[in-house]
């Protein structure tokens, strides 16, 4: 009988240190994506976290530094890429795919033409991205460049 998810995520959450990379990953599999999701971006561990954000689909560079409650949206349609060295800092919100959900402006012209987008976030090698900061769909923040703390991306960072 498998393991219930409750004991799973229990076990990913805080037994990690005792549990070897294919026996994370196997417990991954068992986790629906949004508790993967959920686990990515609260996990203590930056390794892990990683490896939970890989699994639901954003790339991730080696070396790169995930800091504590990344949020991605992105339907999990693998639009996120995040370089080699890059570094996201705590509380940093990743915007791929935009929409009003089950809101009845999802039918309003203007709405469905300039607003409902999914398009990639691009952070490339070695970017530094401060906390609290949002990137918008489309956006692009080039090799080395920085985003300061609480900023609001809506275009390419060179």
């Amino acid at each position: 009988m498998a393991e219930p998810i409750s004991s799973t995520m229990s076990r990913l959450m805080w037994d990690y240190a005792e549990l070897g990379p294919a026996e994370v990953d196997a417990m991954i599999a068992r986790l629906p994506r949004k508790l993967i999701r959920w686990l990515g971006a609260q996990h203590p561990d930056n390794r892990l976290r990683k490896r939970f954000f890989r699994a639901t689909g954003v790339r991730i560079g080696e070396g790169a530094v995930i800091n504590a409650n990344l949020q991605i949206s992105d339907s999990y349609l693998e639009l996120v890429s995040i370089g080699p060295r890059a570094s996201i800092s705590p509380n940093v919100t990743i915007v791929a795919d935009a929409g009003p959900n089950n809101s009845l402006l999802k039918d309003h012209p203007y709405v469905k033409a300039e607003l409902i987008v999914a398009d990639k976030v691009v952070i490339e090698e070695d970017a530094w991205i401060g906390a609290g900061a949002i990137l918008l769909p489309g956006v692009v923040v080039g090799a080395g460049a920085i985003v300061g703390a609480g900023a609001v991306v809506t275009g390419t960072i060179a």
